[in-house]
C-alpha cells in the first residue's frame, strides 16, 4: 500500500478530497441542521423528511444521466464544475426561506455532493488504478470517514456560534478555497494518464479483446442481468438504513435522552473504525475480489441495529456506531470494485451512475418512511428491529447470488 501511495499520491489525494468535500451533500451533515431549519420554516419531522426525500429522489433520476458524464468529459473540467456548483448550492441553502427554495437547494446538494463527487472519485480510482482498485478505493473513501469524524462536532460548534444560514455560507466558501487549487494541482498531467488507459484497451491482443468485450457490459445489458437485482439490495441496505436513522438522529437522541454533543462526539470513534475497516477491506478485495464480500457487508450494522433497539444508554449508541462503521468501511470500499469486477471498466461511469441512482433512491425513501412512522408514533426501537430484519434478508439474497452466479460473470 505504501508503494501505491508513493507512486500515485496525487490521484489518491484527489479522490480523498473529493469524498471529504462531498460532505455538504451528505445526510450526516444536512441532518445536523434539521432542528433549526424545521423551526425556521415551521416543518414537522415528516414534512421535512418528505421534502428531503423528494429532492433526493429527483437527484437519483437525474443521476442516471449525469453520472455517465464521467465517461465522456475531461476529469479536471468536470471536477471543477461540480465543486463550483456545490459551493453555489451551499449558498442557496442559506437563503432557503420557503419550501420551494429548500427543495431546489437540497436537490442540488444531493446531486452534486452525495452523487457526482462520489462517482467521480470512485470511478477514477478503479479506472486508472485497476490493479490496486481495492486499496485505491479504500484510501480515497477515507475522505468521507475523516469528514464524518470531524465535521459533526465542528458543525455543531459553528451552528451555535453563527447560526445555520451563515454556517452554509462558510461551508461554500471553504469548499472553493480548498478544492479549486487542489484540483488544478493534483490533476496536472492527467490527460497523459487517461491516454495511457485508452491505449491499454486499444493495444490489447485479440484474445484479450474477447475477454474485454465479454466483460465490458453496457448499462442496458446490466439492467437485463438478474444478478444485478440480487446483489444490489445487499449493497444498498447500508445507505438505506443508515441514512434513515442518521437523518432523524436528532429525534433518536431526544427519544433516548442522550446529549446531542455527546452523540456527535461518538462520530470520531465511528470514523476511526470505518477507516481501519477500509484499509483491511481494500487489502481483502485486491486479494480475494469484491464480489464475495457483498453478502457480508451489511451484517455488522444489522447487529448494531439490534443493540440500538434494546439499549437505552449512550454506550449502546456507541456500539451501534462502531458496528455501523465496520459496515460503512466495507461498503464504501467494496462498491466500485464490485461494479468493475462484475461488468468491466469501459462503461463504469454509466454503470456506477445506475448503482448510485439506486443508492440515492434508497436514501430518498428511508427518511420519509421513518419520518412518517415517527409522526404515527412508532418508536425508534421498533424501526431499528425492522431495519435489522431487512439487512439479514438482503444479505441472504446476495449470498445466493454469489453462490449461483455463472463463472463467466465473475
Amino acid at each position: 500500500m505504501l508503494k501505491l501511495i508513493r507512486s500515485e499520491w496525487q490521484l489518491l489525494l484527489f479522490g480523498f478530497l473529493m469524498t471529504f468535500w462531498s460532505s455538504p451533500g451528505q445526510t450526516f451533515l444536512i441532518s445536523l441542521f434539521s432542528g433549526e431549519l424545521r423551526a425556521d420554516l415551521g416543518l414537522s419531522d415528516g414534512e421535512f423528511a418528505g421534502i428531503y426525500s423528494l429532492a433526493t429522489l429527483l437527484s437519483a433520476i437525474v443521476m442516471i444521466w449525469s453520472g455517465s458524464l464521467v465517461d465522456r468529459l475531461d476529469l479536471k473540467r468536470l471536477s471543477l464544475a461540480i465543486v463550483v456548483g456545490l459551493a453555489i448550492s451551499c449558498g442557496m441553502m442559506s437563503f432557503s426561506y420557503n419550501v420551494i427554495t429548500l427543495l431546489i437547494s437540497l436537490f442540488l446538494l444531493r446531486q452534486l455532493g452525495q452523487g457526482l463527487m462520489f462517482i467521480v472519485s470512485s470511478t477514477a480510482m478503479v479506472r486508472y488504478l485497476d490493479e490496486h482498485k481495492g486499496k485505491a478505493s479504500a484510501l480515497a473513501s477515507m475522505g468521507y470517514a475523516v469528514a464524518e469524524a470531524i465535521m459533526p462536532s465542528l458543525l455543531v460548534t459553528l451552528l451555535l456560534w453563527v447560526g445555520w444560514r451563515h454556517s452554509w455560507q462558510i461551508a461554500g466558501l471553504l469548499l472553493l478555497a480548498f478544492m479549486l487549487p487542489a484540483i488544478f494541482y493534483l490533476l496536472r498531467g492527467h490527460a497523459q494518464r487517461h491516454d495511457r488507459y485508452l491505449g491499454q484497451l486499444a493495444q490489447a491482443s485479440d484474445d484479450s479483446v474477447k475477454v474485454i468485450r465479454r466483460r465490458q457490459w453496457t448499462r442496458a445489458e446490466v439492467l437485463r442481468d438478474r444478478y444485478f437485482y440480487l446483489f444490489a439490495p445487499g449493497l444498498m441496505s447500508q445507505p438505506l438504513m443508515f441514512t434513515g436513522f442518521i437523518f432523524h438522529q436528532v429525534h433518536l437522541v431526544e427519544s433516548k435522552g442522550w446529549p446531542l454533543l455527546g452523540w456527535a462526539a461518538l462520530f470520531s470513534v465511528y470514523a476511526v473504525v470505518s477507516v481501519a475497516t477500509k484499509l483491511v477491506s481494500g487489502l481483502l478485495i485486491d486479494r480475494y475480489g469484491a464480489i464475495r464480500m457483498v453478502p457480508l457487508v451489511a451484517l455488522p450494522m444489522g447487529v448494531g441495529l439490534i443493540i440500538l433497539a434494546y439499549s437505552s444508554s449512550l454506550i449502546g449508541g456507541a456500539l451501534f456506531l462502531v458496528l455501523t462503521g465496520i459496515t460503512v468501511g466495507y461498503q464504501s470500499t467494496t462498491t466500485a470494485p464490485f461494479w468493475s469486477e462484475m461488468y468491466g471498466n469501459k462503461h463504469l461511469g454509466s454503470i456506477k451512475s445506475l448503482g448510485a441512482a439506486a443508492m440515492v433512491f434508497c436514501t430518498a425513501l428511508s427518511p420519509i418512511l421513518i419520518g412518517w412512522q415517527i409522526d404515527l408514533g412508532t418508536g425508534m426501537e421498533t424501526l431499528a428491529l425492522a431495519a435489522a430484519a431487512y439487512i439479514f434478508v438482503t444479505s441472504a439474497l446476495a449470498y445466493y447470488a454469489y453462490r449461483t452466479r455463472p463463472a463467466s460473470i465473475a
